[in-house]
């Protein structure tokens, strides 16, 4: 019978042997050799198990008994998955922290047909342990030739106001070293680090479709707010592994966060042309494409309302491709569990998401 996570599971109490062999090996005695369960393969275990995650929450409760527990949110680059702890409480939620690496020895539990994670042995991962990329996504493509894209990009913005308003921009290096690495957003969409240039680099491909196709659009007020766009998320996110929003974020958001940046910048020349700024300003702030999803103003330009929809189509490619990866319903078959951002579930039948391997 399933054990439920919202009341204590069982304490399997068990020898001093058996308590002993649930027991992770103290950091740093060396654990070479070591098969570590993904995310992904939780499921399919038919034991005990060992894995390194990212900790992305961290929730402390009550049964309605009154007994505690601790909720976690565990990640990787496979996908996501609910954690209970329901001994040592106290000692177990003082020593990890949310937007740790952790280390875990943990039991699959299934309730209402989903699986989670009942800890048996939890603690902080040691840097040599894991690797980062097998813990949080990352741009399919190098950043490097990500960056190569948007530099081409900016060489290619024949009006000289808007050529020069990028070169001044991306010759400051503390930037570029900024927009390289930073997230496109703390879920949904290009979450991790990076996935702010990699959405940057998707929306000047898309452009440059819509402007051979809409040969009237301002190809170069375009191709500048495709790159602009979304530079406020550099501080609206934070730079850690679980990307979260600062303070300016929560207060501010990156539309506003974003001009803030660009201003100062303008403000660096003489004099720009007052209808450029006017038509760029607008194209930023209307991106969103409506009041209720964060623009304060709708889109009323042709360079604008492109800009919107290239920006929702990466945006929505982007969520649907990430929950085929990473949210598969275990118990519907070609279908992954119900998204409560998209309102519906998605549908990727038998070979979407599977290996080479698996599709033979």
């Amino acid at each position: 019978m399933a054990e439920k996570p919202d009341a204590p599971l069982r304490h399997d109490s068990g020898s001093a042997g058996e308590d002993r062999a649930n027991e992770l090996p103290k950091a740093g005695d060396g654990e070479s050799g070591e098969t570590v369960t993904r995310i992904v393969d939780i499921p399919t275990v038919k034991s005990d198990f060992v894995g390194v995650y990212l900790l992305k929450s961290k929730t402390f409760s009550e049964t309605k008994a009154g007994a505690p527990y601790l909720r976690l949110r565990l990640s990787d680059c496979t996908g996501e998955i609910d954690a209970f702890v329901w001994e040592n409480v106290g000692s177990t939620d003082s020593a990890i922290s949310q937007g740790q690496v952790i280390k875990l020895k943990g039991r699959l539990n299934i309730f209402q047909q989903r699986p989670n994670v009942k800890v048996l042995h939890i603690r902080s991962a040691l840097d040599n342990e894991y690797d980062v990329s097998e813990i949080v996504d990352s741009p399919k493509t190098h950043l490097d030739d990500l960056l190569a894209v948007v530099t081409e990009s900016i060489e290619r913005v024949a009006d000289p106001d808007y050529r020069a308003l990028l070169e001044k921009i991306f010759s400051d290096k503390k930037f570029v070293a900024r927009f390289k690495t930073a997230p496109g957003a703390k879920a949904i969409h290009h979450a991790y680090p990076g996935g702010l240039l990699e959405h940057t680099v998707s929306l000047l491909r898309l452009a440059s479709s819509v402007i051979e196709i809409y040969g009237d659009l301002d190809a170069d007020l375009l191709i500048t707010s495709c790159i602009l766009h979304d530079i406020g998320k550099m501080d609206e996110y934070n730079s850690d592994l679980a990307v979260e929003r600062t303070t300016e974020g929560r207060l501010l958001g990156h539309i506003v966060l974003g001009l803030l940046q660009l201003q100062r910048y303008v403000e660096k020349f003489d004099s720009f042309p007052s209808e450029k700024w006017r038509k760029l300003l607008h194209a930023l702030i209307s991106h969103h494409g409506s009041l209720e999803w964060g623009s304060p103003q709708v889109p009323m330009t042709l360079e604008a309302i492109a800009l919107h929809y290239i920006d929702n189509l990466d945006a929505k490619l982007g969520q649907f491709r990430a929950l085929v990866e990473k949210h598969k319903d275990p118990n519907f078959k070609g279908f992954t569990t119900y998204d409560r951002f998209l309102e519906r579930w998605v549908y990727f039948g038998d070979s979407a998401g599977k290996t080479g391997d698996e599709r033979k």
